[in-house]
């Protein structure tokens, strides 16, 4: 059959369910009460599920008469066992009870935590169940749809599963949770929960008497092929029936109880108690029926379908098709959704309420007590959670049944949520006939039996799915047998479905009896158990209401929770006000009566719990009772008794003497060590006693001394200002002891004061200590005055050899690089010369030990605090693009390629800093990578930017890591420039990038290669607009007068040579007096002018003298080897060009151009 009619056909039964429930909602509106129990005995029918209309003609092909108890018991828990169903209806109509877990949160003394552990037990048991039912739409329409009839059940696509399920999320919101009172009968649902009852029976009947009967022609035919078939005998033994056979009708008739959705149809909806009774003579004959061809198709299938390849579950679809009846098939599939929709809309109606009220409103009034929205409209948040939890119920149902493969067969499954459910009855029938039961008897029995239930049960399951080993459960867990699920202490040889039973129900039963005994029920838990007990509202146990509370306020609380229709009808009907103003019948007192009516309506709402949470909120000076005070004065009396015992156990357990003196200073109450501290005679002081004779006693032993040392002691407490004010004071006994005796006044009415507390502390050890440590204390501070003494004139001694250092290294360096600064002129005159190759080398020989005594001289004056971070924002861009371009060359020239990312983004940093890390960086990669790539780029990490530099160099093993940061350390390897250099340049990274408070990482892996990083903070802030600097290109020198001063002999004939070499006139001299005879009248177009000449003489000084006789327009320059601070402000505030030591000569070229363009402009300005 075409997948789209199948659809088409199954929408068309859902719409009409939607119509039915419209039609029955508006009826509803519209005040019809009229009692329907057919309606109601029909809604029992939701018990049916899919695992009854397939479930059960797979059982009994595999079992025989197996199937039967799953409707056995039901059968007689509602046709015998009718009237306890008939007390439930009762109770939970006067306690307006919306659930199994808000009636046995009201038993048990309206139970918060109760209602709680029911509500996540029934989600966690039942979801499975639910699972199945889509699991056998699913497989259904598959089969229909034309799936091989052996389809394996857990690859079936899980789009018709999905979209049923959202399809009944869809009805279950728009007629079960339509409004915030749960309690609120659905007429509309019932009614199509009704009519599903009547389309699955007629589909069990028609399919299962055509099946039995049509295809094979005539009943006598097919009775005649069931009696000759070999397997027919197999499944009517009753010899076969064991153990779980009768386990099985227990859990199945305590599951028509506790189930949510049967507690919710037969006691929710319940309109009319005398309709219970009608529903135990309907329902059971509607079982019978819904049955009568269970057995005759499982004997068809076994006939017609002998090949095995075949799931039982699927016979009602499977037989009709493999006869070429597809519309008998499709009737079937009508049927197993009936089934199937019907369970799934009253369970997620029912759960949905349990998780609202249970879980989701106390998490709120715990957590969010004060939001206003809470306050001012609880009803629209109650309503939104709750159909939130029918969308998230669903979801989890599917995400389960995707998880349920062919290992679960539906009847297992079935058969796990009942005995899951079954754990809620011994507290809800105990809490029926037995008025000992208590909160932490039903609390415990539930709690043990749902876990015995996961361990021996579920757990199981999940072995026979295959998602555990079997040899675990058989083993036991760590090889503990006797720990195994299967044969838990020992117990072997019993089936799985009894073994369950047993170790759940088991400690259920006697865990909920034995803390029943053992503890004691509060005031409210007696008053509730009596309520259930006795079927009636107690008449001189109910609350009355308040003196300023009325019947306005208790409306107004109403309101907010369900609405003002339904407040002003429920306090209409209360004050009998049919029409007109409400609001003058409201400014009455409230009494208990109204008090209980405000519970009810907001019980519908938030569940009986929380619905007293918030009632007593409202009220604040409720009157008791007689019985409910004497009740209160029982367990006051024992809870101040207990108290008492307490406090008395404290005060001797304390290492203090304590004594109380009344009024007139006489001793009301003492501990021990009172007396052991004063070391007063046993018997001397009783009751009475007056704290003169306790001194006077003392005192006749000499402890009191020194004259008047009694009558000042005396004094102290009969003194009107120091009588009501506490008092410490101290005494010295004669062995030595020290005693501080802490006396603070009791609360009295009277003008003289009342009596006061003692306190005696031996405190002996604390002045010994205090001594002590007075006496190392000035021991202390002589020896912190001689360290700190000691340290300063070490720190002194530090800063003088620091202070040391730093000139050193800086006249050092000086003396390094003039010579240094003089061969490279003279190997740069050579080499305009000569190009021979070992001018070369020896020119690059010297580049590297210019770049070994600049190292030094950075780490020089980064110890020292020279470098002053200058951080601006910077676009990175403008960093790495000059870097590229000067590296790529480099790279090249090493046969690697490099590649440099563009970026974007702007940086807070120092751009010459921040260069600084990166050319070490790329200078790195360079020196050791051998072969391959480099890469530059940047990547964001939250509010910060990773500058990074990857190589496809050695890499470093990760235990070196830290050392390639030490100075002068290298790692081994074999890198064409590995000795070129000292181990300064990470040494130095690290410090500027401590400097700019910026974080340098590194990952690398040996073979692979690594990657260097500094992270950097982002800026939104704007950049500085840079001035355009227009670089010159190379201009012919020849002629340019050059003027250079300089008091090395060798550096200036270097310098002489190598301008020479460009076709410069040089003029060289030690002073300007000299410069300005050699000149002989002629200006120099630049002068070259070294910062420290002789006789203490600065070029800057002397650019002064020449300028002021040769002009003060002339370009100049210092090239020094000074990189003081304050040799470059010098400098720079004469208007100089400053290059250090030792010169490039591309770069003393350069300048020279830039000097003659300057040169040129001033002259044309």
């Amino acid at each position: 059959m075409e997948s789209w009619f199948i659809l088409a056909a199954s929408l068309a039964y859902l719409l009409s369910l939607f119509a039915i429930a419209w039609y029955g909602d508006r009826t509803g509106n519209h005040g019809s009460d009229r009692r329907t129990p057919w309606l109601y005995a029909l809604s029992f029918g939701v018990y049916c599920t899919s695992w009854t209309f397939y479930g059960a003609v797979g059982r009994a092909a595999t079992g025989g008469f197996y199937f039967l108890p799953i409707y056995i018991g039901p059968i007689l828990m509602i046709g015998l066992g009718w009237p306890i169903l008939a007390r439930i209806v009762r109770v939970a109509k006067s306690e307006n009870v919306v659930s199994i877990s808000d009636f046995l949160s009201a038993r048990y003394g309206k139970s918060r935590s109760l209602a709680a552990l029911v509500t996540i037990a029934a989600v966690i048991g039942l979801l499975p169940y639910i699972a199945l039912q889509l699991k056998a739409i699913s497989v259904s329409f598959e089969i229909l749809a034309g799936g091989s009839l052996g389809t394996d059940l857990s690859q079936m696509p899980g789009g018709t599963a999905l979209m049923a399920a959202l399809l009944m999320a869809a009805f279950a919101i728009l007629f079960g949770v339509r409004s915030v009172s749960a309690n609120e009968h659905h007429r509309g649902l019932m009614m199509a929960i009704a009519a599903e009852s009547v389309v699955k029976l007629a589909a069990a009947l028609g399919v299962g008497g055509a099946i039995a009967f049509s295809v094979f022609g005539d009943p006598a035919t097919f009775i005649d092929a069931a009696v000759r078939n070999p397997g027919f005998l197999e499944l009517i033994r009753l010899d076969s029936i064991g153990t779980d056979w009768w386990v099985a009708c227990l859990l199945s008739g305590l599951a028509i109880l506790c189930l949510p959705r049967q507690f919710h149809v037969a006691v929710v909806e319940n309109t009319h108690a005398g309709d219970v009774q009608s529903s135990a003579k309907l329902f059971p004959a509607y079982l019978v029926a819904i049955n009568l061809f269970v057995l005759p198709v499982a004997l068809a299938g076994l006939m017609l379908l002998p090949d095995g390849t075949t799931n039982a579950d699927t016979f009602m679809v499977s037989i009709p098709l493999s006869q070429g009846r597809p519309w008998l098939a499709l009737a079937a599939f009508i049927g197993g959704l009936s089934a199937a929709t019907s369970m799934i809309l009253v369970e997620m109606v029912a759960l949905s309420t349990m998780i609202c009220n249970d879980i989701a409103v106390p998490l709120l009034m715990a957590l969010r007590p004060d939001d206003r929205r809470l306050r001012d409209d609880p009803a629209g948040i109650l309503l939104l959670v709750r159909r939130s939890a029918v969308i998230v119920l669903v979801l989890l149902s599917y995400g389960c049944y995707r998880l349920i493969g062919p290992a679960f067969p539906l009847a297992t499954i079935g058969m796990m949520s009942f005995t899951a459910v079954a754990q809620f009855a011994p507290a809800l029938l105990g809490g029926l006939i037995w008025s000992r039961a208590s909160r932490s008897g039903a609390f415990a029995g539930i709690c043990a039996g749902f876990l015995g239930w996961a361990y021996t049960m579920l757990l199981p399951s999940f072995a026979d799915a295959g998602w555990l080993a079997s040899s675990a459960l058989r083993e036991g867990p760590f090889g503990l047998t006797g720990l195994s699920p299967v044969a838990l202490a020992g117990i072997a040889g019993i089936d799985p479905l009894t073994n369950a039973a047993l170790w759940s129900l088991g400690p259920n039963i006697l865990l909920f009896v034995v803390m029943s005994l053992l503890t004691r029920p509060s005031t409210l838990e007696r008053q509730q158990a009596a309520r259930f007990m006795s079927l009636r509202r107690a008449s001189d146990g109910e609350p009355h209401g308040p003196r300023g509370a009325t019947l306005a306020d208790l409306h107004d609380l109403a309101v907010r929770y369900v609405g003002q229709p339904r407040a002003d009808a429920a306090f209409r009907r209360f004050t009998g006000v049919a029409e007109g103003d409400l609001r003058t019948a409201l400014l009455t007192r409230t009494d208990g009566e109204a008090i209980q009516l405000t519970e009810r309506l907001l019980a519908g709402a938030v569940g009986s719990a929380s619905a007293r949470v918030v009632v007593a909120g409202l009220l604040s000076d409720r009157r008791l009772s007689r019985t409910d005070a004497r009740s209160i004065i029982d367990e006051a009396s024992r809870a101040i008794l207990k108290q008492h015992e307490l406090l008395r156990a404290t005060v001797e357990n304390v290492p203090q003497g304590i004594a109380v003196f009344d009024e007139d200073w006489r001793v009301a109450t003492w501990n021990n060590q009172f007396l052991v501290l004063l070391d007063l005679p046993d018997g001397f002081v009783q009751v009475g006693t007056s704290l003169q004779d306790i001194v006077g006693l003392i005192a006749r032993r000499g402890e009191y001394g020194r004259n008047g040392e009694i009558e000042t002691l005396l004094e102290r407490r009969s003194d009107p200002r120091r009588r009501n004010k506490p008092d410490v004071y101290e005494r010295v006994r004669p062995d030595g002891t020290v005693l501080e005796i802490a006396t603070n006044p009791m609360p009295s009415s009277k003008p003289r004061g009342g009596g006061f507390v003692a306190v005696y502390t031996d405190v002996t050890e604390r002045h010994r200590a205090a001594a002590a440590l007075r006496e190392a204390n000035e021991s202390l501070e002589r020896r912190i005055e001689e360290r700190t003494h000691a340290l300063s004139e070490a720190k002194a001694e530090a800063e003088r050899a620091n202070r040391g250092k730093t000139r050193f290294l800086a006249a050092a360096s000086h003396d390094l690089l003039q010579p240094l600064h003089a061969a490279r002129l003279f190997l740069s005159a050579l080499s305009e010369r000569n190009g021979d190759s070992a001018i070369r080398q020896i020119d690059a020989s010297l580049r590297s030990v210019e770049q070994i005594l600049g190292d030094l001289l950075d780490v020089s004056k980064i110890d020292s605090g020279v470098v002053k971070p200058n951080p601006v924002p910077m676009r990175i861009e403008e960093l790495l693009k000059p870097l590229g371009e000067e590296f790529t060359v480099l790279a090249s020239r090493h046969g690697l390629g490099l590649r440099v990312v563009d970026c974007s983004a702007t940086v807070r940093s120092d751009p010459t800093l921040l260069r600084r890390i990166l050319q070490n960086y790329l200078a790195n990669a360079v020196r050791y990578t051998r072969t391959g790539r480099i890469l530059l780029g940047c990547r964001r990490r939250g509010n910060f930017l990773s500058i990074e530099v990857w190589d496809t160099g050695p890499g470093i093993p990760e235990h070196k890591v830290p050392e390639i940061f030490m100075e002068f350390r290298q790692l081994d390897n074999d890198g064409d420039d590995r000795g070129k250099g000292l181990g300064l340049g990470l040494a130095i990274v690290e410090r500027l990038a401590g400097i700019l408070g910026h974080t340098v990482q590194v990952r690398s892996k040996v073979g692979r290669g690594s990657a260097f990083s500094v992270l950097v903070p982002l800026t939104d802030e704007p950049v500085a607009a840079r001035a355009v600097v227009v670089r010159p290109r190379g201009r012919d020198l020849r002629g340019v007068l050059v003027l250079c001063l300089e008091n090395e002999p060798a550096i200036a004939r270097a310098t002489e040579d190598l301008l020479s070499s460009w076709s410069c006139r040089v003029v060289t001299a030690v002073a300007p007096d000299l410069a300005l005879e050699k000149l002989e009248g002629r200006t120099p177009d630049v002068i070259l002018t070294d910062y420290h000449l002789d006789r203490s003489l600065t070029g800057v000084e002397a650019l002064r003298t020449l300028r002021a006789r040769l002009g003060s327009d002339i370009p100049a320059a210092v090239v020094t080897a000074d990189r003081d601070a304050a040799v470059r402000e010098d400098i720079e505030a004469a208007g100089c060009r400053l290059l250090y030591k030792p010169v490039r000569p591309g770069a003393l070229r350069a300048l020279l151009g830039q000097l003659l363009a300057e040169g040129q402009r001033m002259a044309s300005d």
